[in-house]
């Protein structure tokens, strides 16, 4: 494994890297985009998770762990408040919310790590943008991001960031050399 930043993030606490460098590099590294670029950037990692990978994640118990159970009882409420806030503002109602996902009590206050794990199951199969709205909303937090999301959409979401920065960048000096962007690009295909 090399030793970049995202190769020191994929290996977690257990790298060389204390927790708060860790979190410097992501905040360097995320932390300079717009919000709504990296809120799509993980709408889109989440899209391609499989859904068995996703609920393998947050299930708790599959695998012997719990990440969302991990969590401090603010936190998971936190979580779950954004996470219907994102999904009641997309048309869901509650009843039906509730039906869908098995969960009597939507209170956020009140979800056990198994309501919450539901919850974003149900979001990563039929709302992938609300996830990637709680995503943007919690940027700043690389360990919670990683409990909801896993390691893998985490990274994806990163290097989408990174993708589109890289390709913004390349648009930006075509436009400064006078070239139109998809000028040196229609040659390429």
């Amino acid at each position: 494994m090399g030793n970049n930043t995202f190769d020191r993030l994929a290996r977690g606490p257990q790298g060389t890297q204390s927790q708060n460098n860790q979190y410097d590099n992501w905040n360097q590294m995320v932390g300079s985009a717009p919000p709504e670029h990296f809120g799509q950037s993980a709408t889109d990692a989440i899209r391609q998770m499989d859904p068995q990978d996703y609920y393998n994640h947050t299930q708790p118990g599959v695998g012997g762990t719990d990440p969302l159970g991990n969590l401090a009882q603010g936190q998971r409420g936190g979580l779950a408040q954004g996470l219907l806030g994102a999904l009641l503002g997309r048309g869901q109602n509650q009843s039906a919310l509730s039906q869908a996902t098995g969960i009597q009590n939507l209170d956020p206050n009140h979800m056990s790590p198994q309501d919450l794990a539901a919850l974003a199951q149900y979001a990563q199969r039929n709302h992938p943008e609300a996830l990637g709205q709680v995503a943007q909303e919690n940027r700043d937090n690389p360990s919670l991001l990683d409990s909801l999301l896993g390691n893998k959409a985490v990274l994806a979401a990163a290097a989408g960031l990174g993708a589109k920065y890289l390709y913004d960048q390349a648009q930006k000096q075509k436009a400064q050399q006078g070239q139109t962007p998809d000028a040196t690009t229609s040659h390429q295909r």
